[in-house]
């Protein structure tokens, strides 16, 4: 029987950056794939103000893109890419956006998802999401589901089959899962096994964080604009792409032909004038395309944009202001996790 330490071990050992989903080792893995705890939410500080006694503003740095789609005549839309437990960014991001004047008869907040694991603050992050409507002084918020909140939600979800959610636990765990566990989990005796930590898990998980989970979106649409986590498989009908189930078995259907976890055939695309379906596609998932010096003017003549940048190992975050055709990308820059230290 595997246990949570042998668990914990695989992903002390492995190596790599923010890229990060452990390699594959199996169709669960990466390019596949209750409950209150407090009643009261409580935020953790992070790197934030007092990161090694200093005060460190978090920086807002600005690109202007022309796009070849605009979204719906009335509507305004702020995106935010994956966010991983960095509270900080998250926050930043939303008051720059409530500084920002309407233009346009609806403000719309859409949270590309990834908002947990890797960083320190996972839960900071979700009650951020769930007061981003708020924040921004926008009229709604849509937050989507990302890969790291489908595994998640498998794991913590009481109708998973219990042989999943083991799997999902033990996926999720060695892809900074363990972060966000070790937030909610409080032991009086450390679990013996993997069906110990899930049966406390879900005990644990704080109920607001299982309500965000479910209430989670596959994609969003406005005018020529498709809003979707890790982005669209273009050999692949578009619709029923956006139609695979967000717990759909990925051993048999294949993590390419997922909307929370493809990759290569969508990055390495060009679509030509027609988009996908007609659409432009903005999305997250794939940290900086895996570049080190990503194109922004690249991904937009294939059609798409990327806003992960790589938040935990970066310490940037990136929104994306859509107005008419045009995007203005906002980063916000903080302390990174290599600059912590850790």
């Amino acid at each position: 029987m595997r246990t949570h330490r042998d668990v914990a071990g695989a992903r002390a050992s492995r190596e790599g950056g923010e890229e990060g989903e452990e390699p594959r080792r199996d169709a669960r893995r990466d390019e596949a794939p209750t409950q209150s705890g407090w009643k009261t939410p409580r935020r953790r500080a992070m790197f934030g103000p007092n990161f090694r006694g200093y005060i460190l503003p978090i920086a807002l740095e600005r690109q202007r893109f022309t796009l070849p789609r605009a979204p719906a005549d009335d509507v305004e839309i702020f995106a935010v890419g994956d966010i991983h437990g960095r509270s900080d960014l998250l926050e930043a991001l939303l008051d720059a956006a409530a500084r920002e004047p309407r233009r346009a008869a609806r403000r719309t907040v859409v949270l590309l998802g990834d908002l947990v694991d890797r960083g320190a603050d996972s839960l900071g992050a979700i009650e951020l999401g769930l007061e981003a409507g708020r924040r921004a002084a926008a009229d709604e918020a849509i937050a989507l589901m990302g890969n790291h909140e489908a595994m998640m939600r498998m794991a913590l979800d009481a109708s998973t089959p219990a042989s999943e959610a083991l799997a999902a636990l033990e996926t999720w765990m060695v892809n900074g899962g363990d972060q966000t566990l070790a937030e909610f989990l409080r032991f009086s005796v450390f679990p013996a096994d993997l069906e110990d930590l899930l049966a406390d898990a879900r005990r644990s998980a704080p109920a607001y964080v299982v309500d965000w989970l479910e209430a989670l979106r596959s994609h969003w649409r406005s005018g020529g604009l498709l809003f979707v986590h890790a982005g669209v498989n273009p050999d692949v009908d578009l619709e029923a792409f956006l139609a695979a189930p967000w717990n759909a078995p990925l051993d048999e259907l294949g993590g390419d032909r997922h909307w929370a976890w493809v990759r290569r055939p969508f990055l390495s695309a060009a679509p030509g004038p027609q988009g996908y379906g007609g659409y432009f596609v903005v999305h997250g998932h794939t940290p900086n395309d895996l570049r080190p010096d990503p194109s922004p003017l690249d991904q937009i003549r294939r059609f798409r944009l990327n806003l992960d940048t790589g938040s935990v190992m970066t310490g940037v975050a990136a929104m994306g202001i859509f107005r008419g055709t045009e995007v203005e990308v906002v980063k916000a820059r903080g302390p990174s996790e290599r600059a912590a230290g850790r």
